[in-house]
């Protein structure tokens, strides 16, 4: 099981790979040095609650969903996922829906879901082989 400080790592890496930033994009928006962001990327540095604020803020996340996603990869090394046809984790007891509902949502372009009917033809199309 990894420590807590290469989690928040793993975490804060994903999460500026999957809005398409680069560390010193992500860097210069939370008013940090490249070098203290890739050393708590790689798990070499605890970030104190004000840097996480700020890695928050500068991935357009509130800091309550940071931490969430971390205690999320937390709960995900210590409980075997269960995976949904159309490959997305389905959540386990007492893990929030709507992160993973996000997750969805954040692989459509934008526009593409316009109404929640639309969403819900998008995941049927995803499960449904032609």
């Amino acid at each position: 099981m990894a420590d807590l400080q290469e989690t928040i790592g793993k975490v804060i890496r994903q999460e500026r790979l999957d809005r398409r930033l680069t560390m010193k994009e992500l860097a210069d928006k939370a008013g940090l040095s490249e070098i203290y962001v890739g050393e708590i990327e790689r798990g070499q540095k605890y970030p104190s609650g004000k840097v996480l604020e700020s890695l928050a803020s500068s991935l357009e996340l509130h800091l309550d969903e940071l931490l969430e996603l971390m205690a999320e990869a937390i709960r995900r090394e210590r409980e075997p996922q269960v995976t949904s046809v159309i490959g997305f984790s389905i959540p386990g007891p007492g893990q929030p829906r709507r992160t993973v509902v996000k997750r969805i949502v954040n692989l459509l372009d934008e526009g593409d879901v316009e109404s929640v009917a639309n969403f819900s033809a998008f995941l049927l199309s995803q499960h449904l082989l032609p």
